[in-house]
């Protein structure tokens, strides 16, 4: 028995080594996994796709092997493709001839091959606590030639690589996974390697004191795991046959870990979802609360979908993009019998309630509905600097104006202006066998057991006005129960456990009238703060450009919107001028305007940019003055060559 107990320990445990057959062996350093897959051994396990003498390279580690293609027919690569982005993995990049072959990388470790000579600026060595092993990166930029983005498909010739979301040894890191000869292949960089181990452990820690790679390297194995590889063609060592038992393995032995170091996991709930009622569920991971009504003929309606675990949103801290893993959305279908999703309703467009979407979309092009007030930010989000965007783009197919009403499968449903914890958010009501639900994302919380606002973030251009708003609306609404984004009610099990528990609160009308009071009592404290205008100085963006970012080459022109907007009770007069920097020009370069209270202004330029700064962004500002008053140059926009990595 080995000392781990439940679970198999690398010195105990049996790894299905993939064999070496006759013929198979084509010198000290290649052998043949199947039909035109090949293994070199170098700084890493390279594998080369053959069709006739072109080739397709995975993680050509420093490519000191080049020459020695010819032996198994390859005149000529046409793909390196990397898993991720370690020198290890990659420094053969520097041999290729680009007239040659072309290169495709993890997107979101694409900066760190594209444009490695910021990531080397900005990445700290003093006050650091962020120990991703990024300092592993290569010295030079190499030029990138196509992002391998998560669930999507590379293909080249016959050969088709669905690429599979795998952070754990690093954030970005993928697995490709294809068809060769009858097998399912996954090529797994180093989230695994040829002993069913991990190749370092230090890469598991991505901050300071954490697990969180071996934590996320957990999610990448069940992914992994679900998509059933015949075999695991890893980084480093043998690929692995049958490699079911070995991931399980690894996963259980990484979990102990996670324990040990005192990194706590988020549990595993025996279910993944709370069944509010017969037709509506709850997710139940600590990320946002999304719902699913359910009809009964395998169709679902989701409202948000977010996080499969909270996890899975934390490298943000650490300077990368969050990652979507499909967990639920498997659960649905094998488990509750959901055949068809036939729309995502979304309360608002923060990050951690859309994160799903895309995936959805590209998987299976399911519909985006929304409140028309939030289309925008959905379809465009680098036309906006605001906090928890997604970068992705989400096709909206139907909008509804406030108030108005929709029906599916049977379930009236009504659209909602609710502007709580971002100006931008809906509430989506229903009634089912006599309950009106009130889905309302994060624009209420509980605070010492009373209904009350939620977080305050002014750069969601949130004032008090805002959720008072949601005050006067809820009451109109009368729900009898709140689906929360966020708030969780505590369970007790029927063992005396605390379970974490469901985000459906039941609420009277005392309880929307405590809303309403919390949300006057946070005018009172806003206005406490200044002399006057507490909204107008709760607002940083009144004055903003639309769009924000905007990616252009040298000779073209654009068009920007200077946007004022009146969150004052009198009229303002408004005077603005572009600052402009060098080769841009701006038509008209001044603009007058009279905003009344509560209305919005936009005055229309055409920028003409005849050079751009290829290292960054060239920042256009406005100057302003409010009725005779200069408050100097208060909004910006970036002008990107399109050349340049942003």
């Amino acid at each position: 028995m080995c000392r781990a107990g439940s679970f198999l320990c690398c010195r105990c445990k049996k790894v299905a080594v993939f064999s070496i057959q006759s013929g198979m062996h084509m010198s000290d350093r290649i052998h043949r996994v199947v039909d035109d897959v090949f293994q070199i051994s170098g700084t890493c396990s390279s594998y080369v796709i053959v069709d006739g003498d072109a080739a397709v390279v995975i993680d050509p580690g420093d490519g000191d092997w080049w020459e020695e293609l010819p032996k198994i027919g390859v005149k000529r690569v046409e793909w390196v493709l990397l898993t991720h982005t370690h020198r290890d993995q990659c420094s053969g990049l520097y041999r290729l001839d680009r007239t040659r072959t072309k290169v495709a990388v993890p997107e979101l470790e694409r900066h760190l091959v594209e444009d490695v000579e910021a990531f080397w600026r900005r990445r700290p060595i003093y006050h650091n606590y962020n120990q991703v092993a990024d300092f592993f990166s290569l010295p030079r930029s190499v030029p990138v030639d196509e992002s391998l983005e998560d669930f999507a498909f590379f293909r080249w010739r016959d050969v088709e690589l669905e690429v599979l979301p795998a952070p754990g040894h690093t954030p970005g890191s993928v697995t490709l996974s294809g068809e060769f000869s009858g097998r399912r292949l996954a090529f797994t960089g180093d989230l695994v390697d040829g002993s069913g181990n991990v190749p370092q452990i230090h890469n598991l820690q991505f901050g300071y004191g954490d697990a969180l790679g071996a934590e996320l390297s957990i999610s990448s194995i069940a992914l992994l795991r679900d998509s059933l590889p015949d075999v695991v063609c890893p980084g480093h060592g043998l690929p692995i046959d049958s490699p079911a038992e070995t991931l399980e393995s690894l996963a259980k032995r990484l979990s102990a870990f996670c324990t040990e170091i005192d990194h706590p996991i988020e549990p595993s709930p025996t279910e993944e979802f709370f069944e509010l009622a017969p037709r509506l569920l709850q997710s139940t991971r600590q990320s946002c609360s999304w719902y699913v009504l359910r009809s009964n003929d395998g169709h679902a309606l989701l409202i948000d979908l977010g996080y499969s675990s909270a996890a899975h949103a934390r490298p943000c801290a650490l300077g990368y993009r969050t990652r979507f893993l499909p967990t639920h959305i498997d659960t649905l279908k094998r488990d509750y019998g959901v055949d068809v999703i036939d729309a995502v309703v979304i309360t608002h467009y923060h990050d951690d309630h859309v994160i799903g979407v895309p995936y959805l979309q590209r998987r299976w092009q399911v519909p985006v509905w929304c409140l028309d007030r939030i289309a925008p930010i959905l379809r465009d989000p680098q036309h906006y600097n605001m906090p928890c965007l997604l970068p992705n783009r989400i096709l909206v197919e139907r909008t509804c104006r406030d108030r108005e009403r929709f029906t599916w499968r049977g379930i009236e449903m009504q659209m909602h202006d609710l502007p709580g914890q971002t100006d931008l958010h809906s509430g989506i009501s229903f009634e089912m066998k006599g309950v009106r639900y009130l889905a309302m994302g994060d624009s209420a919380h509980l605070r010492a057991g009373r209904l009350s606002h939620g977080h305050i973030i002014f750069a969601n251009r949130v004032t008090a006005a805002n959720h008072l708003k949601v005050a006067e609306r809820m009451l109109e609404i009368e729900p009898d129960v709140l689906l929360h984004g966020h708030h969780r009610r505590e369970l007790a099990s029927a063992d005396g456990d605390v379970l974490q528990g469901r985000a459906d609160t039941p609420v009277t009308r005392e309880d929307l009238l405590d809303f309403r009071e919390s949300a006057r009592h946070l005018e009172e404290v806003l206005s406490s703060l200044v002399e006057d205008g507490a909204d107008e100085k709760c607002r940083a963006d009144w004055v903003r450009i639309e769009p924000y970012r905007v990616r252009l080459a040298v000779g073209q022109s654009t068009t920007i919107d200077v946007i004022i907007e009146n969150v004052g009770p009198d009229p303002i007069e408004i005077a603005l001028r572009l600052i402009i920097a060098p080769g841009v020009t701006a038509a008209p370069p001044t603009a007058r305007c009279l905003v009344a209270p509560g209305e919005r202004h936009r005055s229309r330029h055409e920028v003409r940019v005849s050079q751009l700064d290829r290292s960054g962004p060239t920042i256009l500002c406005v100057d302003v003055t409010r009725n005779g008053e200069r408050l100097g140059w208060l909004a910006e926009c970036q002008l990107w060559h399109e050349g340049t990595p942003c």
